[in-house]
């Protein structure tokens, strides 16, 4: 299954505040997807696109320059549905200079030989090489190739060892593995990497309310909601492990908040009853 990532998830991965995903998103930019309750989710395309955006922004490139030149891209290269996300796009003496297939060029469609601008000019699709590392992970992670992607984490943290995302995406593969004891500690070292991880903290919280151990689930569970407010599936999880303890009232307070962030589906349905019957 091809993974999504929300509007906060790709913030955090692409290194740009939420505002401005969204921003680029409605200029048509990033390649993106809405399901009930039209909510915005991202693939690995939209990921690659954000990224390529923001180092192209960094090197002094305007947003109206960038659009201008996807949309001029598009015209003349119909087949190249996400320009952003299928082909590389760099800095060079402040122009963009495009490359697909060993083939570079400009976006009126002109062959640009020289492309060995000065060093830090030229933009790599996917940044650092820490930055390349992870997105190639994370594409393997949407292929289903899951050796090949541990391999990649291990990479980077060969390299950063206390590199918060991907301990988790790693600690992840180990938690699909049924590694419980290894996912567990790659959690919690990415969050004496980074405390208020969201992602970290709410699949600590999962794996320790698989074990039995509710109070320290509910902790992480409640500074997951802490990091991210808008983290529907941490408010699911939360209810449900204080209900487990007895604890109705502070469950129906998340139930609550669930159906504030998720009005429409197969949860929400089932908790309108579920409370009204109460």
């Amino acid at each position: 299954m091809k993974k999504l990532f929300t509007p906060q998830e790709v913030a955090r991965l692409a290194g740009i505040a939420e505002a401005r995903v969204r921003y680029w998103t409605r200029l048509g930019l990033v390649p993106h997807t809405r399901r009930p309750p039209k909510r915005l989710w991202f693939d690995f395309q939209g990921l690659v696109a954000l990224r390529t955006i923001k180092e192209l922004r960094d090197q002094g490139v305007s947003l109206h320059k960038i659009r201008a030149c996807v949309e001029h891209l598009k015209k003349r290269r119909p087949e190249i549905a996400e320009p952003l996300s299928q082909v590389r796009f760099a800095a060079s003496r402040q122009r963009i200079v495009l490359s697909q297939k060993q083939r570079c060029f400009t976006p009126e469609g002109q062959l640009h030989m020289n492309f060995s601008a000065p060093a830090g000019r030229v933009i790599p699709l996917a940044g650092a090489d820490l930055g390349a590392l992870f997105l190639q992970a994370l594409n393997c992670e949407g292929r289903g190739a899951l050796e090949e992607a541990r391999e990649k984490y291990a990479a980077i943290l060969a390299l950063k060892a206390d590199h918060p995302d991907a301990l988790v995406n790693l600690g992840n593969i180990l938690y699909r593995w049924r590694h419980l004891e290894g996912a567990e500690s790659h959690y919690r070292q990415a969050l004496e990497a980074d405390p208020a991880h969201a992602e970290a903290n709410h699949n600590l919280a999962n794996l320790l309310e698989e074990k039995g151990r509710l109070d320290e689930a509910v902790l992480h569970y409640q500074q997951a909601l802490e990091a991210e407010p808008t983290f529907s599936e941490a408010c699911l999880n939360l209810a449900r492990t204080l209900e487990k303890q007895g604890k109705i009232d502070s469950a129906r307070k998340y139930w609550r908040r669930y159906l504030e962030l998720e009005p429409v589906g197969e949860w929400a349905e089932f908790l309108k009853n579920y409370l009204d019957d109460d």
